[in-house]
């Protein structure tokens, strides 16, 4: 099958598109040659063949099938780095790109597919599960996997080399697990798109809020799960769900020059018709006996898609919900938007005081949201000169631009 042409001829946008979207499926068309074992040469034979393409295209033209071209050249790279770091490999003939260059092309959705379970090896603990399936299946930098966990730099990078020995003493191969053992690997594959969504929403690096095809890419793959027999749950579809109305809301928070638009300022802005209606679909369908946490956050999100300010009606259920999923998954992240749904019910000096306990848990320490919400409370308890502060610190550890110039912003307003 032909390859499509990419819809931009811009040397970066296909860039851009061809780290994002189509580095998964080569990363695991080389590792079907060499075993899951040898991902690392998998991947530095797929880099290569990006860092080429950005050397090259610029002076050559984007080629006609920049898919299959960046095949060729990451397969002829696998094969010196085979012979260089690991001659005793055994490797396989599963790709030819000279002989059938638009063959992997059209195989990349399912190569993509067995690459996320594989990383959701049960060889691994759930915690390197996620970190693995970050970094090569979502193509996160190190950086960008230690700010969706909200964990260190080097703690990612030692887990990534445990994981990848791992896999090689175990002799992990890329297949598809059987259905019995589908429902523990999706245990694994939608945190990992959750938090792939998130940067998207949020960016940990770069110059934007927001990195809309990172949320673009999340909602592909959880829909792809959910078009696969043995991996369309209930759940899969409230993560669908929780995607789209996310993603419905997405483009009121900048606004025409990149910066963030508070959300008391996008009242008036209706989110996507369309992405929200595919998202209730989703919910509809992952109706059944059992509430997850994944539903309550679709509820949520539903909430303020359908409000960009919820009124009180829609603030008192936005806390029950909020109420359910604390009880039904602790965590510090969720009992911080419990404070903020909290303050809307209640007030600021009740919301100051639910708030007071999280200020010592570490993971909130280098959380800039932690501190914008605190000073967005104290402001509305009127201490300005608190406020201020917080929005400083807050603004202190603001991962983009746009996030930074708008906290500082919030603290200059208050003097």
């Amino acid at each position: 099958m032909p390859e499509t042409p990419p819809a931009s001829t811009d040397v970066r946008a296909v860039l851009d598109l061809a780290f994002r979207q189509w580095s998964a499926g080569l990363v695991a068309a080389l590792a079907r040659r060499v075993g899951l074992g040898r991902l690392d040469l998998a991947e530095d034979a797929v880099q290569f063949a990006m860092l080429q393409a950005a050397r090259t295209w610029g002076f050559h033209g984007v080629p006609e099938q920049p898919r299959a071209w960046l095949l060729r050249v990451a397969a002829n790279r696998l094969t010196d780095l085979v012979r260089l770091r690991a001659p005793e490999a055994p490797v396989e003939d599963g790709v030819e790109p000279d002989a059938e260059p638009t063959r992997y092309a059209a195989e990349l959705p399912d190569d993509a597919l067995r690459l996320l379970f594989a990383c959701c090896h049960p060889a691994l603990s759930r915690e390197v599960q996620v970190t693995l399936t970050l970094k090569v299946a979502c193509g996160f930098s190190v950086r960008e996997v230690a700010a969706a966990l909200l964990a260190d730099e080097p703690t990612v990078a030692q887990r990534l080399v445990r994981a990848k020995r791992t896999l090689r003493t175990c002799r992990a191969t890329l297949e598809v697990p059987s259905p019995e053992a589908l429902p523990e690997r999706l245990g694994a594959v939608h945190p990992a798109l959750y938090l792939l969504f998130n940067e998207g929403y949020e960016a940990s690096e770069g110059h934007d809020l927001s990195r809309a095809e990172l949320c673009a890419e999340a909602l592909r793959l959880a829909e792809v799960l959910l078009a696969h027999p043995g991996t369309a749950t209930p759940e899969g579809h409230a993560l669908a769900a929780l995607f789209c109305f996310r993603a419905a809301r997405l483009p009121g928070r900048v606004d025409a020059r990149g910066a963030f638009v508070p959300q008391a300022a996008r009242e008036g802005t209706e989110a996507s018709p369309v992405l929200r209606a595919r998202g209730l679909g989703h919910l509809h369908a992952s109706m059944g006996p059992v509430l997850t946490p994944l539903h309550l956050e679709a509820e949520i999100a539903l909430l303020h898609a359908n409000n960009a300010v919820p009124g009180p009606e829609d603030s008192a259920r936005l806390l029950a919900l909020y109420d359910a999923l604390l009880s039904l998954q602790p965590s510090p992240i969720v009992a911080l938007g419990r404070v903020v749904a909290l303050g809307r019910v209640r007030g600021p000096a009740a919301a100051l005081e639910a708030l007071g306990p999280l200020r010592a848990m570490g993971v909130l320490q280098r959380y800039p949201y932690r501190f914008a919400v605190e000073g967005m409370l104290l402001e509305q308890a009127g201490e300005r000169g608190r406020a201020a502060d917080c929005f400083r610190q807050a603004a202190a550890l603001a991962r983009t631009p746009p996030q930074r110039e708008y906290l500082l912003g919030r603290a200059r307003a208050l003097g």
